[in-house]
């Protein structure tokens, strides 16, 4: 299998992603209907535990894999080994632990015992999900981004289909156990994209290191120390990240258990915003994960090698890609946020916050590339610092507005949205420190006015016209006029990829932080 370039990687993570994220959707929209909104605040109450548990079973590996594989190519068989051997050891002994801490998280801090059984159901979960992400970063270290892509896919896929058979069956015997059969169809799919990444690892050894094997290597504690150095910090960040989403549903329900809703009521208020909101705005987002993985490598070793003019390029296609799709996506969601809900889940539930939340996430399509190439200049801690303080702040607002009887849920979107600005304003603001890196402002300034005028367009669109007496093709043709105006939009203003020329003021800015 070849090496692929930033471009071509991120153009196949785009496409899987794409693919991915539509079958993801299709998923959802499913396992929301049949589970309902009970379901699916039950099951959003156990997702922040999943999210923390994984983050410290992969001990931040997927970060420090590919850095390290990009820089040393010679020691990459040790490399996935001790990662290996971390991955299984670490994510057995967080499982052990869950099953003792299982009750008093539902009963006490959750405040829902119906939580306890899917609890329990996702220790397998964790060991599946270590080692699929410990050959994934492997294979970006290689800047082969293929197997990640397909390995995704056939994923994606057999969650499906199993989400359907799981539910199917075990539904009738209650709601917990159709919560559980969802957690079933996610190890069955993780357990498949193992199976295909082994596979392609193989593969890979075979055709492009010389007939090299697995047989048994010599592993020093060196060894472990050069993973752990860079795996360690980037944990960091991710698990103050992690930890404070996990924090995120027990703050909810007992801030809004004092002001006189019951844990049903409060699983219900959460999950429409974590379980129907977020993912709606997070739509695009597998088009920054494609260009935060393809952008790592390259930023590193143009990093190592102090070629800074490359690292201002990486970086401004990164936002340049990101925001092609997720501006119009923003401008979308504000225009039709209770028709998309009904349309995608059958009810209107979260399509409220929607409209607070669009246009302020906009800002994490810039952020992801961001912290990544803070990690690959070797400046994690600075990531995880931020994090932590973002995080601190965030909680703190979530206590005090959460318990605002006016506010109540509200105070939870109001504090997200601060987190969001926080993290992203200040890490554009370390990478300007450590690479002098600047943004064109004039490019900016554009890119909102472009999302400003087609709001408006579509606004007046929206309460002046109808062009079809069925409502859902009335909102399909304002979309395409909107969209087209979007794209001439970009266009007149010269925001495709393929317009924008700034190798000049790049080399200006890179013989400018070498002085």
């Amino acid at each position: 299998m070849k090496k692929q370039n930033v471009v071509q990687g991120t153009f196949i993570l785009v496409i899987a992603g794409l693919i991915t994220k539509v079958l993801g959707m299709i998923n959802r929209v499913m396992v929301t209907r049949l589970l309902g909104e009970d379901g699916i605040g039950i099951y959003m109450l156990i997702g922040p535990t999943l999210m923390l548990l994984t983050t410290f079973a992969s001990i931040g590996l997927p970060i420090a894999i590919p850095t390290l594989i990009s820089r040393a190519n010679e020691r990459q068989k040790k490399v996935l080994s001790v990662s290996l051997i971390i991955a299984m050891v670490s994510s057995l002994l967080i499982s052990i632990l869950l099953f003792f801490i299982a009750e008093p998280l539902a009963v006490y801090l959750l405040k829902d015992e119906r939580t306890y059984l899917p609890l329990i159901s996702i220790g397998p979960l964790l060991f599946f999900v270590s080692l699929s992400t410990i050959f994934k970063a492997y294979f970006q270290g290689e800047q082969n981004m293929f197997p990640s892509a397909i390995s995704t896919l056939v994923e994606q896929v057999i969650r499906m289909v199993f989400s359907v058979l799981f539910i199917s069956w075990l539904l009738p015997h209650g709601i917990v156990f159709g919560i559980v059969g969802t957690i079933w169809a996610s190890i069955a799919g993780e357990f498949s994209s193992i199976l295909i990444l082994i596979f392609l690892f193989f593969k890979n050894i075979k055709h492009n290191h010389q007939g090299a094997n697995l047989r048994p290597i010599h592993l020093s504690p060196q060894n472990f120390k050069d993973v752990l150095a860079i795996s360690l910090p980037a944990t960091g960040s991710r698990l103050i990240g992690s930890f404070s989403h996990f924090l995120e549903p027990i703050v909810v329900v007992q801030c809004l258990f004092k002001i006189g809703y019951n844990s049903a009521q409060s699983a219900k208020l959460y999950g429409a915003v974590s379980g129907f909101a977020l993912p709606m705005v997070l739509m695009p987002s597998f088009i920054s994960n494609a260009i935060t993985q393809a952008i790592v490598p390259p930023i590193s070793q143009a990093f190592a090698n102090k070629r800074y003019d490359r690292i201002y390029s990486h970086l401004n296609n990164a936002f340049l890609l990101s925001f092609l799709p997720s501006g119009i996506y923003t401008v979308l969601l504000m225009l039709f946020p209770t028709e998309l809900m009904n349309l995608l889940y059958g009810s209107s539930t979260g399509a409220n916050y929607l409209i607070l939340m669009a246009p302020v996430f906009l800002l994490l399509y810039f952020q992801a590339p961001l912290t990544s190439t803070l990690q690959a200049i070797d400046e994690a801690n600075q990531a995880m610092n931020t994090t932590f303080i973002s995080s601190v702040i965030k909680i703190i607002m979530m206590i005090i507005l959460l318990q605002i009887p006016n506010l109540n849920i509200y105070g939870l979107v109001i504090s997200v949205l601060f987190n969001v600005i926080f993290v992203t304003g200040w890490h554009f603001l370390l990478v300007r420190k450590h690479i002098g890196y600047r943004m064109n402002l004039r490019s900016v300034f554009n890119a909102t006015l472009i999302i400003g005028i087609t709001f408006m367009l579509g606004s007046y669109l929206k309460l002046a016209y109808t062009f079809h007496t069925n409502q859902f093709l009335n909102m399909i043709i304002i979309c395409f006029i909107v969209g087209i105006s979007y794209l001439f939009l970009l266009f007149v203003c010269g925001l495709f990829p393929t317009q924008v020329s700034d190798g000049k003021r790049i080399k200006r800015q890179a013989n400018y932080n070498t002085k």
